[in-house]
């Protein structure tokens, strides 16, 4: 599906605070900042979004094979990355999928080692080239065109949990982690408790303790547990205390997120995704793999379940009326 879009970008961010996938918290923002559009500055807009697409779109991501498949109607696709302005990697990398008339979202995690056939084999580095070149890969892994991307600054994070008074949120496991030199000291015990935007971060953060115990599945429930913590953030972020302070939100929103949604096409979702219920309307997962493959000298890359994957793939973000195949995904395995 061909793109001819207007890049929309707000000023640029200034420090990164390193390892959250800050996913849902975004969408809830965007709505914040449309819903702040369309009741302050102009009406809701009649017209849906540019790259809704027909009925019958293109099948190849960039470098497939050409196909038509029919779109679920009003089901549009979006890439949401943090970049990491040190390395030029992407940090966290997302797919989501929002399905206006059945009011679902879709979320998936990609981990950012996942093995690609690329130079540098870690689809995070694909950002380097910047967020064109990630969305064509991430693309090409999928088996579909991405419609839109939200690139954020992690400073957005921490600074919308103090702006609702911050979250209540349940630790999964003993966390007891210091790294002088990042500065980083996290010490929590598990069960639920109050934190504020520091702290949430350093919960989302956390990989494992010092003496190596943590996660038992590892890096695939540390994104359960950010998945978790952004709803729980979400959540707030839509309540209707929370909804007063909207001028606070869409001070954040400017200076921490670049997207190609035009100010229209943000009114237009927020108008859509005010009605979503974000306890029952949301569904996450992580692709699944093994992240102690190497490929041509590079360790640690993160090598997806061909089939496991197809599957949640199809379960979670497909904006078709069919199933995609393995023919349709780009799973890179090495050989």
């Amino acid at each position: 599906m061909a793109k001819k879009k207007k890049k929309r970008r707000l000023r640029k961010p200034y420090r990164i605070l390193r390892g959250i996938y800050l996913v849902i918290v975004v969408i809830a923002a965007l709505i914040v900042l449309g819903y702040a559009v369309y009741k302050i500055a102009i009406p809701e807009p009649e017209m849906e979004p540019e790259n809704s697409g027909s009925s019958t779109v293109q099948t190849a991501a960039p470098g497939m094979e050409n196909g038509t498949r029919q779109r679920k109607e009003k089901t549009y696709t979006f890439l949401l990355a943090v970049p990491d302005q040190e390395s030029g990697n992407a940090d966290g990398i997302m797919v989501v999928t929002y399905d206006v008339p059945n009011q679902k979202v879709g979320m998936l995690s990609i981990p950012r080692d996942t093995l690609v056939k690329k130079k540098n084999p870690k689809i995070n580095s694909s950002m380097k080239a910047g967020i064109d070149n990630l969305e064509e890969v991430v693309s090409e892994l999928v088996g579909f065109p991405i419609d839109y991307y939200v690139t954020l600054d992690l400073d957005a994070f921490v600074e919308i949990v103090d702006a609702v008074g911050g979250v209540d949120f349940d630790v999964p496991v003993e966390m007891y982690y210091d790294d002088p030199a990042q500065d980083l000291h996290i010490h929590y015990q598990p069960g639920m408790q109050h934190l504020n935007g520091q702290q949430a971060m350093e919960v989302c953060r956390f990989r494992h303790n010092a003496d190596g115990t943590g996660y038992p599945l590892g890096d695939v429930q540390r994104a359960e547990t950010a998945q978790k913590m952004m709803l729980t953030l979400a959540k707030k972020v839509m309540s209707v205390d929370s909804l007063v302070n909207i001028n606070e939100f869409v001070d954040i929103v400017e200076r921490n997120i670049k997207t190609d949604l035009s100010g229209t096409d943000i009114a237009w979702f927020a108008g859509k995704a005010l009605g979503l219920n974000l306890s029952t309307g949301i569904s996450t997962g992580t692709l699944p793999g093994d992240g102690n493959v190497t490929y041509r000298g590079t360790s640690y890359c993160y090598e997806l379940y061909p089939q496991e994957s197809l599957d949640l793939i199809n379960k979670l973000v497909n904006p078709y009326t069919t199933s995609l195949t393995l023919e349709d995904v780009t799973i890179f395995q090495a050989p």
